[in-house]
């Protein structure tokens, strides 16, 4: 039947070469419409399906808290931060970035203090709470009067005087005559008011002198009275914003030191994003940010930064698409390269030119069925390269080989498509089974790469089977005789393989025991291999938002958090705001990698003062007075969600994390609570991504070895024969991770997905050599000839197709995505051993089991 089917399509080849040349043109060209519609995906719901749980109370913590924030940074010096000049334009760039789309709010110092002030419950805390010391708190009070007009300050002081006591009238009264001249007294004696005849030194004398002997409840009455004709932040003058947040000692106070880092050298604005986390939103918001900066015309004496995950990932999509082009380019001139060295046929680049049509069948289709360009499936644009231009090469070093028997372009492709087209049709199925066994992994991200693998390898078999065989027909109608004569002699390559098959013989068991200890001792080592999941280190380290994120952490500490969503009916009620918030203690008291902690209860004990006095109408009205940047990151709209905040150790591994918020996700739910808790936010996912990306990972290897012995038990009917294949590729799979051990890498989502590439690149080398072997064989000659020929002929193809598969993994090594690097290296050298492997392990197993199978026929 499949013999019947190829050479149909053989003849068909032959007859109309020219039509299925323009057929596969214009499918192409249908193809590259799908380009256009290609979409990245950088997030850390890669890691995660949306069906998960996590995933669900994610987007639930979203839609009410909305994304990661962006953070802008403005840096400089202390004089040059704390002043009028810098403020207003902090709050131009505010107030530009609250109308721009998908950002919900932005929080600094300057909107901070502003939303305070304009609430009188909570505008005194900017008095009470952040002026302990009594002096500089006099000064604030006296800067506050001087920014006042001179209507205001008499209104307010009039207002003052009406509440003092007789003996504070007194002293003040005796302290204002004290200061009188001669002159003054003489026109106070003659009926003169003495407010009317002080000058503006003696007005601010006294009004000092009366605003220190004023009482407790005074000096609130009056900061209630101050706080309605204070002007904006934007508005202050400069002594009195430095008044407002700095201590006497000249140094930022404690609760403004986190929006004033580096004290007081840096003003920190935090963006506060919308739940929308794709890769264009990333790419456009960053853009707007920068252009708001821009336009908001900040002192060039300044240094502005845009931090945080939204600013990398806005940056990452032209990076993604430049190191593309670079791997694209990089893999062809190296693969011009090996195929011009080591590939002794005609027409060397035609198989590599062909793969190029393949590239757009794949990303074409990627476009149209919606499939998103991640750092998985943009490590597949080499690997495409390799794997079509291999298959290309078997192809075209068949046909060459048929060629130089009898010259004619017919029969060699005939003999070619009959030999090689079901070969290497096998081991695309079994490559593409193998692939798609990343399906049994946890991670999105995963089963997308298996996927665009599986559409990537029968685009490229297609395309070069149809247009090698079609171009070779064509071009070889009429050869020229005397250029042949040279290709009938076998090549170095040829040769050296001949010789080197006779050694693998001559030491098999040897070589074949050297093979299953390393494999063994690769898969003990399996375990203790870290896995790495952090977006961050996946990227590259020299973009200029990644190192600016770097700058704000170490400047104002730690950001990592991992978050808890709470749901309840209320969760402002007293007692679940105790309950959340006691839970939140004990797991900071317990673990030492907790820094700290931020519950609502937390939140409004900072603003309003203890809880426990208060009514739970007065908690409730103190919680809708919140300042709205505070609020909308501990409480949602409609009050029934609610966050749990832990700050940890920003020097934690992944792992660490993961183990951390497991123990912590135990702890909460190990007790009964009124309200559901659990954990959530693009910090969660990342984290859940360790256990995603290695879930089913010892189930994806041996389901990839069964599926390969079940397709080639089908396709061969022999047990002997479909367990072959299976041996090579089970020692490349140990020897995998043992190199990772070796040169201390760690698992990444693409280098932990090398099972499955092993398992499609190793099959196709031996099933091609074991193809060829069973065809030598069927013609007669022993055991070790048939591997001799095999290892001469298709060995040399073999050779040449892995040489360039490793060339365009090479690739990869150069990409600047550490990620990619790191995959590219471990690529290469585990395709070096699949290559050692088919050519070592595979004749040696052969030769051992003929040994075997003479002993018993013997007995």
């Amino acid at each position: 039947m499949v013999k019947k089917i190829f050479k149909k399509l053989a003849a068909i080849i032959q007859k109309k070469p020219k039509t299925i040349i323009t057929v596969v043109l214009a499918i192409t060209a249908i193809m590259a419409l799908g380009l256009s519609k290609l979409q990245l995906k950088m997030g850390n719901d890669v890691f995660v399906s949306s069906s998960s749980k996590v995933y669900k109370d994610t987007s639930t913590y979203q839609k009410h808290f909305g994304g990661d924030s962006a953070y802008i940074l403005i840096s400089g010096k202390q004089a040059d931060i704390l002043s009028h000049q810098t403020f207003k334009k902090i709050n131009k760039l505010e107030s530009k970035l609250n109308d721009v789309d998908n950002v919900r709010s932005t929080t600094s110092l300057l909107s901070l203090i502003n939303q305070e002030l304009s609430k009188p419950t909570t505008g005194n805390s900017i008095m009470t709470n952040s002026n302990q010391d009594s002096k500089q708190g006099q000064k604030l009070m006296t800067d506050l009067m001087d920014s006042l007009s001179a209507k205001d300050k008499v209104t307010l002081q009039e207002s003052i005087q009406q509440t003092l006591t007789t003996p504070q009238k007194t002293a003040l009264n005796n302290y204002t005559i004290n200061l009188l001249t001669p002159q003054q007294k003489a026109k106070v004696a003659a009926g003169q008011d003495t407010k009317l005849i002080l000058t503006g030194t003696q007005l601010q004398q006294t009004q000092a002198y009366m605003m220190a002997n004023l009482n407790a409840q005074q000096q609130k009455m009056m900061a209630t009275q101050l706080m309605k004709k204070i002007p904006p932040v934007q508005s202050m003058s400069t002594v009195l914003l430095r008044d407002l947040v700095l201590n006497a000692n000249g140094n930022v106070k404690s609760n403004f030191k986190t929006l004033l880092p580096s004290n007081g050298k840096s003003i920190l604005i935090m963006v506060n994003t919308s739940d929308k986390t794709d890769m264009s939103t990333m790419v456009q918001l960053k853009s707007d940010i920068n252009h708001q900066i821009k336009s908001s015309h900040i002192s060039q004496s300044l240094r502005v930064r845009v931090a945080g995950n939204p600013a990398v990932m806005g940056d990452v999509k032209n990076q993604v698409m430049q190191t593309m082009m670079e791997m694209l380019a990089l893999a062809v001139v190296i693969m011009i390269v090996v195929l011009f060295i080591v590939f002794p046929v005609r027409r060397k680049l035609l198989a590599l030119a062909f793969v190029m049509l393949a590239l757009v069948w794949t990303f074409g289709l990627m476009g149209l069925l919606r499939l998103p360009i991640t750092l998985a499936t943009m490590a597949t644009l080499p690997i495409i390269i390799g794997l079509g231009t291999d298959f290309g090469v078997q192809f075209h070093n068949r046909y060459e080989e048929e060629f130089k028997k009898n010259l004619s372009s017919k029969e060699a492709i005939t003999t070619a498509i009959m030999k090689m087209g079901p070969a290497v049709g096998i081991a695309v199925i079994v490559m593409a089974f193998s692939f798609l066994t990343m399906y049994l992994s946890k991670a999105p991200m995963m089963q997308q790469f298996g996927l665009t693998l599986v559409i990537g390898i029968l685009s490229a078999y297609i395309v070069e089977f149809l247009l090698m065989f079609s171009t070779l027909g064509l071009l070889d109608r009429h050869p020229k005789l005397k250029k042949q004569k040279k290709l009938a002699q076998p090549s170095k390559i040829s040769l050296l393989l001949a010789q080197y098959a006779n050694f693998v013989m001559k030491h098999a068991m040897i070589l074949t025991i050297i093979g299953v200890v390393s494999a063994i001792a690769g898969f003990s080592l399996e375990n203790k291999i870290p896995i790495e999941t952090n977006m961050m280190k996946m990227i590259p380290q020299d973009m200029q938002s990644l190192k600016d994120t770097k700058y704000l952490q170490k400047k104002i500490g730690s950001t990592t958090y991992i978050t808890f969503l709470v749901k309840d009916n209320d969760v402002t009620n007293k007692h679940s705001m105790n309950a959340v918030d006691k839970l939140a203690q004990d797991e900071d008291n317990k673990y030492k990698d907790i820094l700290d902690t931020i519950t609502l209860k937390s939140t409004y004990v900072q603003i309003n003062g203890s809880i426990s006095n208060a009514t739970q109408a007065q908690v409730t009205q103190n919680v809708d007075n919140l300042p709205n940047a505070i609020k909308s990151s501990v409480i949602g709209t409609n009050k029934h969600y609610t966050t749990v905040q832990f700050k940890v150790n920003g020097k934690l591994s992944s792992d660490d994390q993961k183990r951390l918020m497991d123990k912590i996700d135990h702890d909460l739910n190990s007790q009964h609570h009124s309200f559901e808790i659990s954990p959530a936010g693009a910090q969660v996912m990342m984290l859940l991504g360790i256990t995603n990306v290695s879930a089913n990972h010892w189930l994806i290897i041996f389901a990839g070895l069964a599926i390969i012995f079940i397709v080639l038990l089908i396709v061969y009917r022999k047990f002997g024969t479909a367990i072959l294949p299976v041996l090579p590729i089970a020692v490349v799979l140990g020897l995998s991770p043992l190199t990772l051990y070796l040169i201390g890498e760690s698992y990444n989502p693409l280098t932990i997905a090398l099972s499955s590439l092993v398992l499609g690149i190793g099959t196709e080398f031996t099933i091609l050599i074991l193809e060829r072997y069973k065809e030598e064989l069927d013609c007669g000659k022993s055991v070790k000839s048939s591997i001799v020929s095999s290892l001469g002929s298709v060995g040399q193809a073999i050779t040449v197709s892995g040489l360039t598969v490793i060339g365009g993994f090479a690739a990869i090594i150069f990409a600047n995505f550490p990620v990619l690097s790191s995959f590219g290296l471990i690529t290469v050298l585990d395709t070096m051993y699949s290559l050692v492997s088919a050519l070592t392990i595979l004749p040696a197993i052969i030769v051992i089991g003929a040994k075997f199978s003479k002993k018993l026929k013997h007995k």
